[in-house]
């Protein structure tokens, strides 16, 4: 566990941030197993930190839109110097939109300085995060949706309503909280609520991502329900350098 701010030093804070870095993860189309994009996962590049812990600690000491940006600015930099082709996926904390210091424009800012194009960025969303300012956090995601930016909720399924945040901000993607994907074969309410996810987001022209695929009966499962996309160890791990390749699987 990261220390308190009361025994970290701004310069020990200063020099974990600034080694932060990026490896992606592919997420692969379920209809022809092609590479559909990467999400962009913070790691560090000397020391082995818990990155969730980290994100934590910046939450309590009051530096999380700092992080956030860094992490955004890190994605968006290793993304163009790769030339990934596809989907960006990028994952935001909704705490940063209510900074009092956040600038209206910042992400375009990296999108231009890098040059990757807006229409391919998905800004992922968490809702494991009590949202206190409905009224603040639509009108901020509204803006992200209007300057061509795509929107997806992360961890569908496992935060704060679910179904109201889905209507709200009307996603173009859902990405289904891994617990569900991972007790597929013990749960039959993992089973039903994958099932009804599925369904209901299609009615709604909204894409679902299974992700946290680990076996091969999940990876057929989520297939012949309906998943439009696939996320998972068992199909690609987070690297540093991305790879482009098929996932060896045929849907019969």
């Amino acid at each position: 566990m990261l220390q308190t701010e009361r025994n970290i030093s701004t310069y020990e804070k200063n020099l974990i941030y600034s080694e932060l870095t990026v490896h992606f993860q592919p997420i692969f189309s379920s209809k022809n197993g092609k590479i559909f994009g990467y999400e962009s996962l913070t790691r560090h590049k000397s020391k082995n930190l818990n990155i969730e812990n980290l994100f934590i600690e910046a939450k309590k000491n009051g530096s999380i839109f700092i992080l956030d940006m860094i992490c955004r600015r890190n994605a968006f930099k290793e993304a163009s110097k790769q030339r990934i082709d596809g989907y960006l996926f990028i994952n935001i904390c909704p705490e940063s939109l209510f900074y009092p210091q956040h600038e209206i424009g910042i992400t375009d800012r990296f999108s231009e300085e890098f040059n990757f194009p807006k229409n391919r960025i998905v800004l992922e969303i968490t809702e494991q995060t009590a949202i206190k300012n409905y009224e603040v956090f639509i009108k901020s995601v509204s803006y992200y949706k209007k300057r061509g930016y795509k929107i997806a909720i992360d961890d569908f399924g496992a935060g704060f309503g679910s179904p109201k945040l889905l209507s709200l901000l009307e996603p173009d993607i859902v990405k289904i909280d891994r617990y569900f994907i991972h007790t597929l074969d013990e749960n039959y309410f993992s089973e039903s609520f994958i099932d009804f996810t599925i369904k209901a987001c299609h009615k709604l022209n909204i894409m679902v991502v299974a992700e946290g695929i680990e076996t091969p009966n999940q990876l057929s499962t989520v297939i012949n329900m309906g998943a439009d996309l696939l996320q998972g160890y068992y199909l690609g791990r987070p690297e540093e350098k991305i790879k482009n390749f098929l996932f060896q699987y045929v849907n019969q």
